[in-house]
C-alpha cells in the first residue's frame, strides 16, 4: 500500500456533513481479500471511490485531517459490533495536533510524531474514534477472547505473531517467545503480543508484551522482555 501525502492542513470534525470533491489522497490496493473486499465495499458507499486497484478517500482523509489512510489490522475483525474501519494517521508538528483538540489513540513515528486514529463507517456515515474512551464507548464491553486481542491491538503499538520462526536477521535471546495468545483471568484477558521499538540508533529488539484487557476496554501493559535482537545497528529518524 502507498499513499501519496500532501502537506495541507484541514479542520477536525467528528462527523461528515459536506465535502469537496478533492483528490488528495491514494491508497494503492496490491491484492483485496474477502474480508478487504466486505470493508471497501462499505466504505465505497460511504464516500470512497475505487479507480481500477486503487481506492481514493481523499475525502475522508480531507475531513479528518489524516495525512495516510491505511487499512486496520485483521485483529480488528474481533471487535464487536464488526464495523468497517481504517487507520487515520494524523500528524503532530512541534509537539501540537494539526486538529483543534490535540487528541490521538496511539502516538506513533519518531522525528516526525503522528497520532494513529481510527475512523469507522457506521450505517451509511462516518465517525472519526480519536480516544481510548471514543473506541471503548463504541465497542466495550470486551466479553471474548477476540475482542480483547482487538482491544490491545487498537489501543497499543504492538502485534501479533503466530508462529516461532525467528524474524530475518535475527537471533532468539530467550526460550519465552511463545505465540500470540489470549487467556482469561478473573474476569479479564491476559493478551500475549509484541512490540519492536524503531526510532533511534540501536539493533531494534522485539519484544514480548503481556497487556490485561478489562470488560470495560482498559489495556494496561503488564509485562516486557527481549525475545529477538540483531547484529545490526539501524538508525531510524
Amino acid at each position: 500500500m502507498v499513499v501519496m501525502l500532501s502537506s495541507r492542513i484541514y479542520q477536525d470534525s467528528n462527523k461528515i456533513v459536506s465535502l469537496p470533491p478533492i483528490v488528495l489522497f491514494v491508497v494503492f490496493i496490491s491484492a483485496i481479500s474477502a474480508a478487504d473486499a466486505s470493508l471497501s465495499s462499505e466504505f465505497l458507499n460511504t464516500g470512497c471511490v475505487i479507480d481500477g486497484s486503487r481506492l481514493n478517500c481523499s475525502r475522508l482523509a480531507e475531513h479528518f485531517a489524516c495525512y495516510e489512510i491505511s487499512n486496520a489490522s485483521e485483529a480488528l475483525a474481533g471487535l464487536d459490533p464488526q464495523l468497517p474501519i481504517v487507520e487515520c494517521y494524523r500528524r503532530i508538528i512541534d509537539g501540537v495536533d494539526r486538529g483543534s483538540d490535540q487528541k490521538g489513540l496511539v502516538r506513533v513515528g519518531c522525528m516526525l510524531p503522528a497520532y494513529r486514529n481510527y475512523i469507522v463507517a457506521i450505517n451509511g456515515d462516518f465517525r472519526l474514534i480519536k480516544s481510548k474512551e471514543e473506541f471503548a464507548a463504541l465497542f466495550a464491553p470486551v466479553q471474548s477472547p477476540e475482542e480483547a486481542m482487538a482491544f490491545a491491538v487498537a489501543l497499543t503499538d504492538s502485534f501479533p505473531l503466530y508462529d516461532r520462526v525467528v524474524p530475518q536477521g535475527y537471533f532468539a535471546v530467550s526460550p519465552a517467545a511463545a505465540p500470540s495468545s489470549i487467556e482469561e483471568k478473573n474476569g479479564a484477558f491476559a493478551v500475549h503480543l509484541f512490540d519492536r521499538p524503531i526510532c533511534g540508533c540501536s539493533t531494534h529488539p522485539y519484544y514480548a508484551v503481556d497487556y490485561l484487557v478489562t470488560k470495560e476496554g482498559n489495556v494496561t501493559e503488564l509485562s516486557r522482555w527481549m525475545v529477538y535482537d540483531s547484529n545490526n545497528q539501524i538508525c531510524f529518524d
